[in-house]
């Protein structure tokens, strides 16, 4: 499922860059390192990201992103909350 796969066996320094995921009402969640790389060894370390087969197929936010987030669901109101600082 995981495409984008990288060996970083090779390198003394890996930079990871910045991901935030944009929400409607101008929210921003940023996304911990922990949260955008998957992996078992510095041989296999891949994007924790999967694309859609079709574009307007429905996107997850996984919970490989959320593990550093808390999540409120307003199911009333039909919001949902995230907060910095989940279980990491």
């Amino acid at each position: 499922m995981l495409d984008t796969c990288y060996d970083l066996s090779n390198n003394k320094t890996v930079l990871i860059p910045k991901i935030r995921f944009y929400f409607q009402g101008n929210v921003k969640v940023p996304i911990y390192p922990t949260g955008i790389l998957f992996g078992h060894s510095v041989s296999q370390v891949c994007l924790a990201f999967a694309g859609n087969s079709n574009a307007s197929d429905v996107g997850i936010f996984g919970n490989h992103q959320q593990k550093t987030l808390e999540v409120a669901y307003d199911v009333t109101g039909g919001k949902l909350g995230f907060g910095i600082g989940g279980c990491s």
